[in-house]
């Protein structure tokens, strides 16, 4: 099983990609650490809520997510290449290390993904810029349910930041969270962001 890379999406299958190519970025891995910190710091309980994962390349923030008690887990990708390889990663995985037993791939460009209903854990490792990140906040601003983005290496963050629908839960030089405001007053449940918090004292301690 393969996750960890750096892949510019160009090299892989840039006549499937259409004009977004031009806006996405290289895949990197998200280091596992951060996402366990990150995740910690949500504010919506995994059992009731569908974690997305935009951009999601090889799936290694899926197979993450799927440790915790997720509603649903989905990765949306739109290069083939990759979805292929998430797929299988994820198949490997299927009956060990998960406690979320729907995960999925969604093959489509995110600026027209359509996010499912109910609240929702958006992820985003700078997976896109410009316009289709634009359109994507956007359209994740209009969600009428609970939400958390987590938005990691934040570069233009800016669309978030001047976007009167959402406010800062935890704000770090290298990663931001945000919450619509129908989030507002949502406390952090267990599951996966209590152990990832464990895990994090226990590493403080030793």
């Amino acid at each position: 099983m393969t996750t960890e890379a750096t892949l510019f999406l160009g090299e892989l299958d840039p006549e499937a990609l259409g004009e977004s190519l031009q806006y996405a970025t290289h895949y990197d891995a998200t280091p596992i650490a951060d996402f366990e910190r990150l995740i910690a710091e949500t504010t919506l309980a995994p059992g009731e809520t569908t974690f997305i994962d935009l951009g999601c390349g090889m799936g290694r923030v899926l197979l993450l997510a799927a440790r915790g008690a997720f509603r649903q887990v989905v990765g949306v990708e739109f290069s083939p290449a990759l979805c292929e390889v998430a797929r299988e990663n994820i198949e490997r995985c299927a009956g060990r290390l998960r406690r979320c037993r729907d995960v999925r791939i969604v093959c489509d460009d995110a600026k027209d993904y359509r996010l499912p209903r109910g609240a929702l854990v958006v992820y985003m490792f700078n997976p896109f810029h410009g316009p289709v990140l634009s359109a994507v906040v956007a359209r994740l601003a209009k969600h009428p349910a609970e939400l958390n983005v987590i938005y990691h290496t934040p570069l233009q963050r800016r669309f978030f930041d001047t976007n009167p629908a959402f406010e800062i839960v935890a704000d770090h030089p290298w990663a931001v969270i945000y919450r619509n405001k129908r989030s507002a007053g949502t406390r952090p449940g267990p599951d996966l962001r209590s152990e990832a918090a464990g895990r994090q004292r226990s590493s403080a301690r030793s």
